[in-house]
């Protein structure tokens, strides 16, 4: 304190913040202890692990992140298909064709964001989108690279196939597109991100 030269008062609310996110655990009377993150954490905690290492994950959590997204979004064709309203089909349409007039890639990064976070909307799920939402910019960046790195073309690969399996209801086939998709997605990301 005296050596650092800052108050009692911003190191207790560091601590509380760190023991909040899971960081640490404050034991009264005992002590502070490195708390179990992984346990006891938010996505709060995923958001500072970002930060705290500019923005760049290890490939442990890169690879646990991609492991949950596959999960995730296929989940989320499957259910899209089912739940779907004809006001979703025609966003996914608007979007995929605003997708295909673009050879900007920051504008199809975030216009692939928009039509993920549609197909999380078509769930019918009122929680898929809000996690989506959390996910939002870590997704962006992932997306800015692919398409830096690959063209704008392969963010049109298998669109129509997949929206048209939501259209008619064929949740089986959407979640065998997503997943293809996914894959492929990974796979390129893996390729790319740990070289910038």
């Amino acid at each position: 304190e005296q050596r650092m030269k800052v108050s009692r008062t911003i190191i207790n609310s560091g601590l509380t913040e760190l023991a909040r996110k899971g960081f640490v655990e404050i034991i009264p009377r005992q002590g502070v202890f490195v708390g179990d993150y992984i346990r006891n954490g938010h996505l709060d905690v995923l958001a500072s692990i970002m930060n705290f290492n500019g923005g760049r994950f290890n490939h442990k959590t890169f690879d646990s992140l991609m492991e949950y997204r596959l999960n995730t979004e296929c989940e989320c064709a499957y259910l899209a298909a089912l739940h779907r309203t004809d006001d979703d089909i025609q966003q996914l349409k608007e979007l995929h064709q605003k997708i295909m007039q673009s050879n900007d890639y920051n504008l199809v990064a975030i216009l692939k964001v928009e039509f993920q976070h549609s197909i999380y909307c078509a769930t019918g799920n009122t929680i898929y989108p809000l996690i989506f939402n959390s996910f939002k910019n870590m997704i962006l960046n992932f997306n800015q690279i692919i398409y830096r790195h690959t063209g704008t073309a392969t963010a049109t690969y298998r669109i129509q196939e997949l929206i048209d399996a939501i259209e008619k209801h064929e949740a089986d086939k959407a979640k065998a597109i997503m997943h293809d998709l996914v894959v492929s997605r990974v796979d390129e990301l893996n390729h790319w991100y740990f070289k910038e």
